[in-house]
């Protein structure tokens, strides 16, 4: 995964109320952090890789979402699929900062380049 990726999501998706966040890239790098107990990386990591199985099956029945939801009692994980394969995870807590970012951390992850 290259420097730029890295940093953006390190840094860019820190916002109050993020429980944790995570990318995939189309070659099935994954790179994910967590910033409450109540989502850690080795599962966001497991929701990526089976999510992109998922997205792979919708694209291939010629459906092609730009965002995912499902909203959970404890927070809201958010998939943002990219044409190239990419894929963004954002677990957001209800009603806070970042559950209000979503949208915008989203196109500046369709704007990034996702090259090695």
């Amino acid at each position: 995964m290259n420097d730029t990726l890295q940093e953006w999501l390190a840094t860019g998706a820190i916002a109050s109320g993020m429980l944790g966040c995570g990318m995939r890239l189309p070659d099935a790098t994954c790179l994910s952090y967590s910033f409450n107990e109540l989502c850690p990386r080795e599962g966001l990591d497991q929701i990526l890789h089976q999510l992109a199985e998922t997205t792979a099956t919708l694209a291939g029945q010629g459906l092609a979402p730009r965002r995912l939801t499902w909203t959970f009692e404890q927070g809201q994980i958010f998939l943002f699929p990219r044409p190239d394969g990419a894929l963004l995870v954002l677990a957001t807590q209800p009603n806070t900062e970042a559950a209000e970012n979503v949208d915008a951390l989203a196109e500046e992850f369709f704007s990034l380049n996702a090259s090695h």
